[in-house]
């Protein structure tokens, strides 16, 4: 009993000292991309095209939510056993995981998790199952498509025919192993235990809505560097939407901190091209920019996301068995 509060304990300060260490690399991102200039030139968004600015802003949702949301949606589906559980469902929690997942202990992640195991049955396992599914697809699909650009040099015709066929090899390769991983005790569709075809049709979709994630990232980096009047190649830009989903799934807090350093080393080191060869003010003055409009779109999006939930946990009598047993009966 008191070695488990000890490690949960040394879990809590860990989790603690992270945070307080990506508040230090904001700051220190902050104060180094700000001097030497004027608080007016930060203003570079009311300067830009209104047309470009509106495009950044939808990237930006798209990037933060909406892709995240049917990534999770397809990744779940299979191990929901109680009431059906929706794509705007999906969306919401994303949402407002995303908002909350700004605190220290990824109140986000474990709130997802909480309301997914009580109001649709999707059990710890199977959570952890999914997360392990999500990770696989990520880093084969970002190492797929590093490849490929670095070989093209440039995001074309060839580029994408490339890169979807190697989805589809992935996605072969990694069902059979896929299929020895998942225990024998998870609640899920029956057929994605016994048939490693089921397995490839559940992971397609899958690398799909990385596939996408990725491209809206990267016409999100894309935007904001020709807001800065600083344009780069689509490939450049998919190589950070890469760092920008590095950042998210290594640091905490939704990467603060590491991924601006990380955006304004890679834009120091050069990508693919000498358009990428920036000053390294440029590029975290980019990633600080973009951070602040991730913030304010999360704001209005993660507590519309919180309101729709409470709709729906007051809709179903407050989650009791009754109100369970009608939605697997009813689809309501």
């Amino acid at each position: 009993m008191l070695k488990g509060n000890g490690s949960r304990l040394a879990r809590t300060i860990a989790q603690f000292v992270g945070y307080l260490l990506a508040i230090g690399l904001l700051v220190a991102s902050i104060w180094y991309a700000m001097r030497g200039q004027r608080i007016e030139d930060w203003w570079i968004l009311l300067r830009a095209d209104p047309w470009v600015t509106v495009a950044f802003f939808v990237t930006v949702i798209a990037s933060g939510v909406l892709a995240p949301g049917i990534m999770f949606w397809f990744a779940t589906r299979p191990f929901v056993t109680g009431r059906p559980l929706s794509l705007l469902n999906m969306q919401a929690l994303i949402a407002a995981g995303a908002l909350l997942n700004y605190t220290p202990f990824k109140a986000g992640l474990i709130g997802r998790v909480a309301y997914l195991k009580h109001f649709h049955g999707v059990g710890y396992r199977a959570a952890v199952f999914t997360h392990a599914v999500i990770l696989i697809v990520f880093l084969s699909s970002s190492l797929l498509t590093v490849v490929v650009t670095v070989w093209r040099g440039s995001i074309d015709a060839v580029w994408c025919l490339t890169s979807l066929a190697g989805i589809l090899i992935l996605a072969g390769l990694t069902a059979p192993l896929l299929r020895l991983l998942m225990p024998s005790e998870i609640a899920v569709n029956p057929r994605l235990h016994s048939s490693v075809g089921a397995l490839i049709a559940y992971l397609i979709p899958c690398f799909m809505a990385q596939i996408l994630g990725l491209f809206v990232t990267a016409l999100r980096w894309w935007l904001i560097f020709r807001i800065l009047e600083r344009p780069i190649a689509l490939a450049d830009a998919w190589m950070a939407a890469v760092v920008h989903m590095v950042s998210l799934t290594a640091g905490p807090a939704n990467g603060i901190g590491l991924r601006e350093w990380l955006i304004g080393i890679s834009g120091k080191l050069g990508g693919l091209s000498s358009g990428l060869e920036i000053d390294l003010r440029v590029s975290m003055s980019a990633a600080l920019i973009d951070r602040a409009v991730e913030a304010a779109v999360l704001v209005v999006l993660g507590l519309l996301g919180l309101a729709v939930l409470r709709l729906v946990y007051r809709g179903s009598g407050s989650g009791d068995a009754d109100a369970t047993t009608r939605w697997n009966l009813t689809g309501e």
